[in-house]
């Protein structure tokens, strides 16, 4: 027995109605950077009921409502899907595009519906001008780089079959001689047809949530590994990287380097000029020593005005060398306050790995390295061998 399709139409409608308000409800709960693609969705899954629900009175209302509102309304719901999912995946928005599609569905639903009244052309050109909607959201979602890419491959595979179905209800109708007269009409193909419109909002929706779930989850994530104020690795993530690079330094029997970077006098900063300020002079330390290290440092805030590097592959010349160039690049800063120029200068001490040493062991030496250079004068870099003679010095002079 074959499905009544003002039945599957009607319950697509009361679907659509049922997804969309209770996405409208818990909207509220997902974060800002959701909520435009959220919105958008939900208004295409909305538009869509609407659409369903003006077919279901076909026949009880005039064809303008039932026909042409009906389509116009089903093709502007799925123009603001696939914008919606082009806006989540990050790609170029393509609105020019998509609603050309949904005024040439308009113009077929008006041109074949009264001045050449033809059922089946209506149906076959609207179904192809809605079929070319799909891929713009179909091949983002495949081509998406994203972290845990299952919740894009569910909302790619409903979109994929509705595209499929709809390739062949064209391929199938285009051949068939005695051709469609009714958009009711009970066809196993209709079935089909009709089952994947009111399935499709269920699969793509539950698709699209998982991916505000998974993308949630990959920020938290990022959130906690990276420093709110900068960008920077946190000290956590910097402490997990540094382990790493350390054992794998031992492994391989290679040097590796540790820059501990303070700022000078930064206390004055907060002090003299607020702490806003000194978060925005903060911001600009980090990106210039970022900028001055080589791609393959580690890089993060230790806290405060404490920054640190771990240089792999790097001896005792190479880090007073990279040490060098990023003390430097923060003197060359043009920084100001209140209109007037401030200088920042850092302090930084370097520590050599060695055998059994871990991250604590290499902070604790390049800590001792830093304050030497602070008693130094500031704005220098001590590194072992100049902490060596330092300390030599002291104990000749303590004797």
């Amino acid at each position: 027995m074959l499905l009544d399709i003002r039945t599957v139409i009607a319950v697509a409608a009361g679907l659509g109605v049922v997804i969309a308000l209770s996405l409208r409800y818990v909207l509220r709960d997902y974060p800002a950077l959701l909520g435009p693609s959220m919105r958008e969705w939900t208004l295409g899954i909305l538009l869509q009921a609407l659409s369903w629900g003006l077919t279901v009175l076909r026949g009880t209302v005039p064809d303008f409502v039932s026909v042409i509102v009906a389509n116009a309304l089903l093709s502007i719901g799925y123009a603001l899907l696939v914008d919606s999912v082009r806006r989540f995946v990050e790609r170029p928005r393509v609105r020019r595009a998509l609603y050309a599609l949904v005024g040439a569905s308009m113009c077929v639903q008006l041109f074949f519906t009264y001045p050449v009244p033809s059922t089946r052309v209506r149906i076959l050109l609207g179904t192809v001008l809605f079929a070319a909607l799909l891929p713009f959201a179909l091949l983002p979602l495949l081509a998406s780089k994203a972290p845990r890419r299952r919740s894009y491959f569910l909302t790619a595979a409903a979109f994929g079959m509705l595209l499929l179905t709809m390739l062949l209800r064209v391929a199938l109708e285009a051949v068939n001689t005695e051709g469609l007269n009714s958009a009711f009409l009970s066809t196993p193909l209709q079935a089909i047809v009709f089952g994947s419109l009111a399935l499709f909002p269920v699969v793509a929706t539950l698709g699209f949530l998982l991916m505000c779930i998974s993308r949630l989850h990959h920020e938290l994530e990022r959130q906690a590994s990276v420093d709110s104020l900068t960008g920077i690795n946190n000290r956590r993530t910097l402490g997990e990287a540094a382990a790493r690079a350390i054992a794998a330094a031992e492994r391989h029997g290679r040097g590796l380097a540790l820059l501990l970077i303070d700022a000078d006098h930064f206390k004055r900063i907060n002090d003299a000029h607020g702490h806003e300020v000194g978060d925005e002079a903060l911001q600009v330390l980090a990106a210039a020593i970022l900028h001055a290290l080589r791609s393959e440092d580690l890089f993060g805030r230790l806290g405060g005005e404490e920054f640190v590097a771990v240089l792999p592959d790097a001896d005792e010349a190479a880090a007073n060398a990279g040490a060098e160039r990023v003390r430097r690049a923060v003197e060359q800063i043009e920084f100001s306050a209140a209109h007037k120029p401030l200088p920042l200068r850092v302090s930084i001490g370097i520590a050599l790995l060695q055998p059994g040493d871990e991250f604590p062991a290499l902070l604790r030496r390049a800590d001792q390295a830093m304050y030497a250079a602070k008693r130094g004068g500031r704005n220098r870099v001590v590194g072992p061998s100049e902490l060596a003679v330092r300390n030599a010095a002291v104990d000749t002079l303590a004797s």
